[in-house]
């Protein structure tokens, strides 16, 4: 098979609105086995995972204000603070990962050189499940910016010419407004123009804390792919990410 790329929502690994670091180990557990049962129906998969930040990281750039001024004074540790504690989340998942005998190794995206990738590919090929998560950078004239996981999902498409990307939520797809109602629905297919149209429409302000965008951030990052086929789905709900591997799409499709 193919490489894919999963990625893992902060809001699904993590509790989001906690407003202080808080894995979600139940979702996380379940997401292992699910995993876990793929790898096993299919043993030649290849996995890139990813994952966002959630409450290890998105209300401490909010509480140091790091995107707002150049890094000095409080900013300094706080940028600092922020990197120990996605590193934290990471070892975290790993520790569930592993006990599900998967071969995850945590990979520090702060700290990667994004013009090669031969340390993933090598990776790979060896039979490991290298996994990267939301994180901070640097930029010119000593400012910070996020390193977000929907980010890294689409340079990581590109340098390994991945044709399928699958997002783990913690909502059933693609909704035109948030929150939603019971009854609504989410957009179960959309390509390029009708992505467009949907990233104009959308009221997604529930973001609580949420220095990527949320939703609205995501499909942004999607828009720039192309030649790409994208799953969003609820990662919350037991079976719908072994449902979202296996070609049973609950959730929305995009072609791009």
């Amino acid at each position: 098979m193919e490489t894919i790329i999963l990625k893992l929502g902060g809001s699904v690994v993590t509790q989001k609105q906690a407003g202080k670091p808080r894995l979600n180990k139940k979702a996380v557990l379940q997401i292992a086995k699910e995993i876990k049962f793929f790898v096993q129906r299919f043993p030649k998969a290849k996995i890139i995972l990813l994952h966002g930040a959630g409450s290890f990281g998105h209300p401490l750039v909010y509480r140091y204000k790091i995107l707002e001024k150049p890094l000095a004074g409080p900013r300094i540790l706080g940028f600092s603070e922020t990197i120990c504690s996605t590193r934290k989340l990471a070892n975290l998942l790993a520790e569930v990962f592993l006990a599900e005998k998967l071969p995850v190794v945590p990979i520090q995206a702060s700290a990667l050189d994004f013009s090669e990738f031969n340390r993933i590919g090598q990776m790979l090929k060896a039979g490991f499940i290298p996994m990267l998560g939301g994180d901070m950078g640097l930029e010119k004239n000593n400012k910070a910016c996020v390193v977000s996981a929907d980010k890294l999902a689409g340079l990581l498409a590109k340098a390994f010419n991945v044709s399928k990307i699958f997002f783990a939520t913690d909502v059933d797809g693609a909704f035109e407004k948030f929150s939603t109602g019971k009854n609504a629905k989410p957009a179960s297919f959309l390509n390029r123009k009708t992505l467009k149209n949907l990233i104009k429409k959308m009221s997604d302000k529930n973001n609580f804390c949420d220095v990527t965008g949320s939703m609205q951030g995501k499909l942004k990052e999607i828009l720039k792919l192309s030649k790409k086929e994208i799953i969003i789905f609820n990662g919350l709900k037991s079976g719908k990410l072994i449902g979202a591997l296996s070609g049973k799409t609950e959730g929305t499709r995009i072609v791009v």
